[in-house]
């Protein structure tokens, strides 16, 4: 990822990859991200974050898998 790019992109981008090389039996990611659109233009929010997450696989099957992970990820 060598340029900017929509955060959704971005975060399917990163699944894939690790998808295809990896080939686990699940995948979980939530990425944060600055909004840089909000910074630059319009409001010029420079505290605006995006948050975008991606589930394959076992995580995207079970959602008993899914709650625990998100559990997880706000105690952190």
């Amino acid at each position: 990822m060598s340029r900017p790019q929509i955060q959704e992109e971005a975060v399917s981008q990163v699944a894939g990859l690790l998808m295809e090389k990896l080939q686990p039996d699940g995948l979980a990611i939530v990425m944060e991200a600055d909004h840089f659109c909000m910074h630059w233009r319009g409001v010029k929010d420079t505290e605006s974050k995006m948050i975008n997450s991606v589930m394959r696989g076992s995580f995207l099957r079970d959602a008993n898998l899914r709650r625990e992970f998100l559990a997880l990820i706000r105690k952190g």
